[in-house]
């Protein structure tokens, strides 16, 4: 009898310096991982003047594999104690490292207990290179990540491994029943009305070393061999973001369509003394375009252009 493996059953694991953390997330996890394959031309001058038809298909050569992509979507919490567990990848997300390869590393897995024997997918040596917080108004805070990382393997084995002692299995999920956002042009931050939500999104630009020499391509002969990435570099971070507010019927000409540089603030949380995430762009140059739908709207979109954005989640 076939035994299928559905996403809904998995749940998602980061292993950093040897602690395990169990996360809570949705339901929308993808990873997968690919082999560079080349053609290699047959055709030569000599087969040129025969009527051998093979010559004009192409041969396949693979020697490395491509990084190993993955996404997840995690549940932002208010919960003392506990938020240090559940926003470990944020940490990893946005810490920098005093090393060459300027962020750190971790597993990730995805395992099948229920399954028979269990089940788990393994990526080793992984990095973010997006989390974009999504902000609704009075919703779920959640964040969405993903990376790369560096092989992609499946195991039927025993995962055998615990949460560390932080871990909750009915956390209290963040809502952003308070939601505030503020404009700094230099006298200090102040408050916006008709805000409807807010996005903040950062990006590590991550580049994947080649790890194939000459001499080493040649001891290649198939998928256990193939040769992986293994070092990667950290070449540069945005900062960037959008707000959505609804348009004033009193608002002058030309504010719906400017640009500007400011400073953001944006705080969302279940209430005014207890916010879950605080995001502080202190230099920003934002950009203003209008929809126009049943409800005129503006979205202010963003970007930070000095290395001193302050973020804090609790």
């Amino acid at each position: 009898m076939a035994r299928f493996e559905f996403r809904r059953e998995g749940r998602v694991w980061l292993e950093h310096s040897g602690t395990y953390y169990l996360l809570h997330t949705t339901k929308d996890v993808t990873f997968s991982q690919t082999f560079q394959e080349k053609g290699i031309r047959r055709k030569t001058l000599h087969s040129s003047y025969t009527q051998n038809n093979d010559t004009f298909v192409e041969g396949s050569s693979i020697t490395e594999a491509n990084p190993a992509d993955f996404s997840f979507t995690l549940y932002m919490i208010d919960d003392e104690g506990f938020f240090y567990h559940q926003h470990k990848p944020l940490d990893l997300l946005l810490q920098t490292t005093q090393t060459i390869e300027g962020v750190d590393n971790f597993n990730l897995y995805f395992v099948y207990s229920d399954y028979s024997p269990e089940t788990y997918y393994k990526i080793e040596k992984c990095v973010f290179t997006s989390g974009s917080f999504n902000i609704p108004r009075n919703g779920l805070m959640t964040v969405n990540l993903s990376g790369t990382g560096s092989k992609l393997t499946r195991e039927e084995a025993s995962f055998g491994q615990t949460p560390d002692a932080n871990y909750k299995s009915n956390p209290s999920f963040a809502i952003s029943k308070e939601f505030d956002v503020k404009f700094n042009t230099g006298s200090g931050y102040v408050l916006q009305d008709r805000i409807l939500g807010a996005s903040i999104e950062v990006q590590n630009e991550v580049v994947w070393t080649p790890s194939a020499t000459l001499h080493e391509s040649l001891g290649v002969d198939s998928e256990a061999n193939t040769i992986f990435p293994t070092k990667y570099t950290l070449n540069a971070r945005n900062i960037g973001g959008s707000i959505q507010q609804y348009t004033d019927a009193e608002v002058s000409d030309g504010y719906i369509q400017s640009w500007e540089d400011l400073g953001i603030r944006i705080q969302a949380g279940l209430a005014s003394n207890n916010y879950q995430l605080e995001t502080t762009v202190q230099n920003a140059r934002f950009t203003t375009r209008t929809n126009f739908g049943d409800v005129f709207t503006q979205n202010y979109d963003f970007r930070a252009t000095l290395d001193n954005t302050i973020f804090t989640y609790t």
